[in-house]
């Protein structure tokens, strides 16, 4: 996914929570503290700034993996304690794409959690098939 395709993702994603909720919503800054190839900026509108500015944030996305990826994650993750506030399938030109948009209380957890994705036994069997991917970390401004 490129940082258009994201920035266009993540504001119709915006956008229609702030239609939803009926009025203006906060918005967040997020700066990249660590990562490469995703905005090093994101500005998210939110009815619950104070959620965005506690601990870090990843993005992580998945190049041509999609939705087989996503139906191994969606098992894996819970088990890792990783729950996702953003998932999304994007479709670039004929590969398919997904991201996913992760709360980290800290680095700490982020690294226990990726080591419990990286042993659970159904990724361990299928993970080597889905080895493209870009993150960054994000932190609240």
């Amino acid at each position: 996914m490129t940082r258009r395709e994201f920035s266009a993702a993540l504001a119709g994603v915006t956008a229609v929570w702030a239609s939803v909720c009926g009025d203006a919503a906060p918005v967040v800054i997020l700066e990249a503290i660590a990562g490469a190839h995703l905005p090093g900026t994101l500005a998210i509108t939110t009815k619950s700034p104070e959620e965005l500015r506690r601990g870090l944030w990843e993005l992580r996305t998945y190049r041509g993996a999609a939705p087989a990826l996503a139906s191994h994650l969606a098992r894996v993750f819970p088990r890792a304690g990783i729950r996702p506030r953003l998932q999304d399938l994007l479709s670039d030109n004929d590969s398919e794409n997904l991201s996913y948009f992760i709360p980290f209380e800290n680095l700490t957890a982020r690294d226990r959690a990726w080591t419990a994705v990286n042993a659970d036994p159904q990724w361990t069997g299928a993970g080597a098939q889905f080895q493209s991917y870009h993150f960054c970390l994000y932190r609240s401004v």
